[in-house]
C-alpha cells in the first residue's frame, strides 16, 4: 500500500466493490469484530479488498495478509506500554494520526470504518480527503468507558459530541446503548448490531476437566474473554476463595490483569486459569463447564450496558449462567430457559453461586434448547448499512 503523494487525486472506484478500510487504535491481534465486518462485505461483493490499519507493537509485522483479501497494516509508532497513564497513552494518539494521514494510500477506497472514538478524527479526515462514506462503530459506550475518570470522560464526550455528526452512520452492539447514542445525539442514524460470533455447539468431548485435573463432582463456573480489571473478576476470585472447594472458577483468557488474579489466587485449589483459544474451539472448551458467569463489578455505563459476546458463546455450548443485573443481560435472561441474574457485589454472589444447587444447574443444563443466533443472521443488518453508505459516493 504506497503512500499518496501531495497534490494526487484519489481515484475512487465508482462501484461498490472496491477497498474497505478500517481504523482502529489497536494493534490488531484478536479484533474479532472487525474481522468479521470484514468478511461480511467481501462476501457479499460490497469490496474487493479490506484493509485493517493499527499501531506497531513488538514484534508483530507491519503488514499482515490475514485471508484473501484481508490486509493487517500497523503504522506509526507504538503507544505507552500498558497500564500507563491514560494520558500518557492518549497523548500517543497524535502521532498514529499523522502516520495514517501519511501513510495511508485512499485510491479505491470505498467505505471508511472507524472502531473506536480514538480513531473517529482521523477518519474524519480521510472521508473528507477521499470523498467516501464514514461508519462509526462504537465497539462499547465510548465516553462511558470503564476506568475512565470523570475528567477524561468529559473530554471524550466535547470531541465525539463533536465527530459524530460528520459520520454518516453510527453501530453500536446493545439497544441500551443505541437508546443512549440517540438521547444523546438526537436524530442520529444508529443501528443495533451485536456482537455475535460464528460459534457452532460443542461437537466433541471437552477437554476441560481433563487438562485443568477437575473431578466430575465439581461444579465449575467458567468466565471467558479479556482478563482486565473492572470486570468484576477480582470480586469472583475473592468469592471462590471463600467458597470451598466443591466449587471450582476457570478464567479463559487473557490480558492486562492476569498476573495480578494469579497472585489474587494464589494458595486457592479451586481457581484455574487457561489461555485464551480461538474462537472455533471455545465452545467445545467451556462446554466442560457447569456454569458461565459474567457479573461486572464496574458502574461504569459502558458495562452497565453491554451484550456480550460471551453469552453467546454461553449459549452455544449450552450452559447455564449467572448474570448480572444490567437491562441487556435480564433482557437476554428473558429469553435464555437457564438464566441467574445478581446484583454486582460479593454477597449476592456468594449467595447465589451457594444456593444453586448442583442437581439445578445439571438438570437445567440437560433441558436447554435454545438455539442461540449467529453473525451470519446478525450481518444483514450491517451490509444493509454498508450498501446504503457506499451508495451515497458511488
Amino acid at each position: 500500500m504506497e503512500c499518496r503523494k501531495e497534490g494526487e487525486g484519489v481515484k475512487k472506484s465508482g462501484n461498490l466493490g472496491g477497498t474497505h478500510l478500517h481504523l482502529y487504535y489497536c494493534a490488531w491481534t484478536n479484533e474479532s469484530r472487525a474481522w468479521r465486518e470484514g468478511a461480511s462485505a467481501l462476501r457479499h461483493g460490497l469490496a474487493k479488498q479490506v484493509i485493517y490499519v493499527g499501531y506497531r507493537s513488538g514484534e508483530l509485522p507491519e503488514a499482515q495478509t490475514r485471508g484473501e483479501g484481508q490486509l493487517i497494516r500497523r503504522i506509526g509508532a507504538a503507544p505507552v506500554a500498558p497500564g500507563s497513564s491514560r494520558w500518557l497513552r492518549a497523548a500517543s494518539l497524535p502521532r498514529w494520526w499523522r502516520a495514517c494521514l501519511r501513510d495511508i494510500d485512499l485510491t479505491n477506497v470505498d467505505l471508511i470504518v472507524a472502531h473506536s472514538l480514538a480513531a473517529l478524527p482521523v477518519a474524519l479526515a480521510l472521508k473528507w480527503r477521499a470523498g467516501v462514506g464514514l461508519v462509526y462503530d462504537a465497539h462499547e459506550l465510548e465516553t462511558e468507558r470503564a476506568g475512565w475518570s470523570w475528567g477524561i470522560r468529559r473530554i471524550a464526550r466535547f470531541f465525539e459530541e463533536r465527530l459524530i455528526r460528520g459520520c454518516d452512520h453510527t453501530f453500536v452492539v446493545s439497544d441500551a446503548i443505541k437508546d443512549w447514542y440517540l438521547g444523546a445525539y438526537p436524530g442520529l442514524a444508529v443501528t443495533t448490531v451485536r456482537n455475535i460470533a460464528d460459534t457452532k455447539a460443542a461437537s466433541e468431548a471437552s477437554s476441560l476437566r481433563q487438562t485443568l485435573k477437575i473431578a466430575t463432582e465439581t461444579l465449575v463456573y467458567t468466565y471467558c474473554g479479556a482478563i482486565t480489571r473492572e470486570r468484576g473478576l477480582e470480586e469472583l476470585v475473592d468469592v471462590f476463595r471463600d467458597i470451598g472447594n466443591e466449587y471450582a472458577l476457570v478464567l479463559v483468557g487473557d490480558g492486562p490483569a492476569l498476573e495480578e488474579l494469579r497472585i489474587r489466587a494464589s494458595g486457592t485449589e479451586n481457581i484455574y486459569f487457561h489461555s485464551a483459544v480461538p474462537v472455533d474451539h471455545l465452545v467445545n472448551l467451556i462446554s466442560g463447564a457447569d456454569v458461565g458467569i459474567f457479573v461486572t463489578a464496574s458502574a461504569s455505563l459502558s458495562y452497565r450496558y453491554c451484550l456480550p459476546n460471551k453469552v453467546f458463546e454461553y449459549a452455544a455450548a449450552k450452559l447455564p449462567m449467572l448474570l448480572g443485573d444490567g437491562p441487556e443481560l435480564l433482557r437476554f435472561a428473558q429469553e435464555y430457559p437457564a438464566v441467574r441474574t445478581v446484583a454486582s457485589n460479593r454477597a449476592a454472589l456468594h449467595k447465589a453461586i451457594a444456593t444453586w444447587t448442583c442437581s439445578e444447574i445439571r438438570a437445567a443444563r440437560s433441558a436447554i434448547q435454545y438455539i442461540p443466533p449467529t453473525w451470519r443472521e446478525e450481518e444483514h443488518l450491517l451490509v444493509n448499512v454498508f450498501k446504503d453508505v457506499q451508495s451515497q459516493y458511488a
